[in-house]
């Protein structure tokens, strides 16, 4: 009962300002955008909704959140306490209740880990059959969302609300960004947010 609260608030700015950051990178990536609408209404044509089966189907879809989350880690920085057992890690033993401090947004942006790694570039996590892909040299290179026993609880209900909604808006709209917005750079507060407000306009498609 104790995570209930945690998931509830959690589960709010954290999806929306990755979906911000996704939206403001496919009004400036308009391939990207384009592509990605063509995966979408291949798999589920305009005017009717995704279920969550079709994502297996849209392998760029999850590319671009994944980008935005590498880019954009929600919490760009934390840290997890081992408690179970003393641990050795490249030669260094680490005791029991030892803190470990991880820095997602510098991680995540490691050009040994992630060629040209300032640049929006989700097809770096397609498969290498594929082309334009520069690839993931590392499985843990990016863990937004942690990993294991203690890895984030609410991760799949995120990982749908975000599917579920960009999909939609990519069936119907043309995202392009408003002129005034100019560049916009992230800031740490609690969680990874914007500068200033990020303006989009939404072009309908045709049906």
């Amino acid at each position: 009962m104790g995570s209930l609260p945690e998931l509830l608030m959690a589960g709010v700015d954290t999806t929306s300002n990755t979906l911000t950051w996704a939206l403001y990178h496919l009004s400036k990536s308009p391939h990207v955008q384009e592509a990605l609408h063509e995966e979408v209404v291949g798999v589920v044509p305009a005017g009717q909704a995704p279920r969550h089966k079709d994502f297996a189907h849209m392998p760029l879809l999850k590319a671009v959140l994944k980008e935005t989350l590498r880019l954009y880690p929600v919490v760009p920085i934390n840290s997890r306490v081992i408690v179970e057992k003393e641990i050795e890690v490249g030669g260094f033993l680490f005791p029991r209740n030892t803190q470990f401090v991880l820095c997602h947004y510098v991680v995540s942006r490691d050009p040994s880990i992630f060629p040209e790694p300032e640049s929006f570039q989700p097809h770096r996590w397609l498969k290498k059959s594929q082309p334009d892909t520069l690839g993931v040299q590392h499985p843990f290179g990016s863990v937004p969302f942690g990993y294991g026993v203690r890895a984030c609880l609410g991760r799949r209900i995120a990982e749908l609300e975000m599917q579920l909604l960009l999909a939609r808006l990519m069936q119907q709209y043309k995202v392009v960004l408003a002129p005034e917005t100019g560049e916009v750079r992230s800031v740490a507060r609690i969680v990874l947010v914007p500068n200033k407000n990020v303006g989009l306009r939404f072009l309908q498609r045709p049906c």
